[in-house]
This record gives structure tokens, C-alpha cells and sequence, in this order.
């Protein structure tokens, strides 16, 4: 009777197995399939601007949870500029994100963030004035970008993991602003609020 009782649950075990690796290589087949299927017209695009604005509204909600829990931030701290730029060729476009008001703009200017398409931090840049220039020419397969900073463009290029925080120390920008695309300007229609 025991040897019988080992025998069906050995026969249970390997019945067990056989089903597992079935479901796991339907799981690989049905994962091909998701994969290799064109996105439905439901699907997040990076062009879906109502959805970016949420990504940006989420992203600094998180990033300055504490100050809003203790009711730091006033309704005119809470306004952002955003534009969408391919800065390193990939196909995704980052976000720059210019804030505004007193908790993040001073004399010298306004903290910039530049998000990944997914609203990962790349770099928080400080000492900022609108607009931010994407110039032509790249550093480390990034375009290098021209942020006026203590009244003087400033050349800012990427070291291969993220761009300076500070413009205001870096070299001072002596191209044409003329071939560089122009963005975050500085528009009170266009803030939006978080």
C-alpha cells in the first residue's frame, strides 16, 4: 500500500512537471505574439500629449511628495513648461520640463528637468532661464544643448551618463543660436499645472 501511495504521487509529480514546462512554453508563445503584434490605435503614444502630461504631473508629484504632503509648494510653484525633444537618436522622445514660481525660480533662473520617455530623471538642471536651445552637434551621442545661465548661453554636452546640473559654471556657448532648435519658451498660456 505505502509503495502504491509513492507511485501515484511520483505519477502526480511528473504530470505536474510535463503540465508546467507546457505552460510556460505557451506563455513564451503567447508573449512572441503580443510582441510581434502592431499597436492598437488604443495603445500610449509618444504623441499622446494627455498622456505625457500625466507621466510629468506623476514624475513631480513624486518627486516633491514631501514638500506637497507639508504644504510647501503654492498653486504658482505647481506650473511647468514641457517640450519633447530626441536628444540621443533612439526613436524616444525625452521630456524637458521647465518649472516655475518661487520655490524653483530665483535670480540666476529656474530649475529644468530632463526626463527619459518613461519619466526617469536624466538630469535636474538649476540656474536656468527660458528658453533651452538643442543645438545640432552632439558629445557622446547626445545633442548638446545651450542653456542661458547667469545672463550667458552656455554650452552643455552630455558625459555619457547625464548632462552638468550647473550651466552657470560651464564654458559660454559661442555658436549661432540661429541653427538650434528652440524650446521651453516661456509662455503663461502654455503652463500647465501639477
Amino acid at each position: 500500500m505505502q509503495n502504491a501511495a509513492i507511485g501515484l504521487i511520483l505519477l502526480f509529480m511528473g504530470v505536474a512537471c510535463q503540465n508546467q514546462s507546457t505552460s510556460s512554453t505557451e506563455v513564451q508563445d503567447t508573449t512572441e505574439e503580443i510582441a510581434a503584434t502592431p499597436p492598437s490605435e488604443g495603445t500610449f503614444t509618444q504623441d499622446d500629449q494627455e498622456n505625457i502630461q500625466r507621466l510629468i504631473e506623476l514624475t513631480l508629484t513624486d518627486l516633491f511628495k514631501e514638500d506637497l504632503d507639508k504644504g510647501f509648494l503654492d498653486s504658482a510653484s505647481r506650473k511647468y513648461l514641457y517640450d519633447q525633444v530626441d536628444l540621443n537618436g533612439d526613436g524616444n522622445m525625452e521630456i524637458l520640463i521647465g518649472l516655475n514660481g518661487a520655490n524653483f525660480c530665483g535670480s540666476g533662473g529656474c530649475t529644468v528637468y530632463l526626463l527619459t520617455h518613461q519619466g526617469d530623471v536624466i538630469t535636474r538642471f538649476t540656474v536656468v532661464d527660458y528658453p533651452v536651445y538643442v543645438a545640432t552637434e552632439s558629445t557622446k551621442g547626445w545633442k548638446n544643448l545651450v542653456l542661458t545661465s547667469g545672463r550667458k548661453d552656455r554650452l552643455v554636452q552630455f558625459d555619457g551618463e547625464k548632462y552638468p546640473s550647473n550651466p552657470s559654471v560651464l564654458e559660454v556657448f559661442t555658436g549661432d543660436l540661429a541653427s538650434t532648435q528652440k524650446l521651453l519658451e516661456r509662455d503663461e498660456s502654455k503652463f500647465q499645472a501639477f
